[in-house]
């Protein structure tokens, strides 16, 4: 499992560089309604992204891979139960913060 999610983001990060265009996300607005049309290859990169930032607050510079998975899977969850709220507020809720 670990090995399939090191290769998904390193694969979304390769795929981000040779696009011909740019997409920004605000982090601080996204709702976990917004999430319903990500592939999984975006969820996932977003999900790499929100670790690190928490991890970096934290001054934590491990990547856990057994972690992701399992907030991942919580935040889903959080997400379907309450579609209308901020995506990093549910992430919060989920990680206990």
């Amino acid at each position: 499992m670990r090995k399939t999610i090191a290769s998904i983001g390193f694969s979304i990060l390769m795929l981000c560089a040779t696009q011909s265009h740019a997409e920004v996300l605000d982090m601080s607005t996204l709702k976990c309604s917004d999430t319903a049309s990500w592939s999984e290859d975006e969820a996932g990169l977003v999900m790499f992204w929100m670790h690190g930032y928490y991890g970096g607050k934290a001054g934590d510079t491990r990547v856990d891979f057994d972690a992701i998975t399992a907030v991942a899977a919580k935040l889903s969850e959080a997400c379907a139960a309450n579609p209308d709220i901020g995506l990093m507020t549910a992430l919060k809720t989920v990680v206990g913060e």
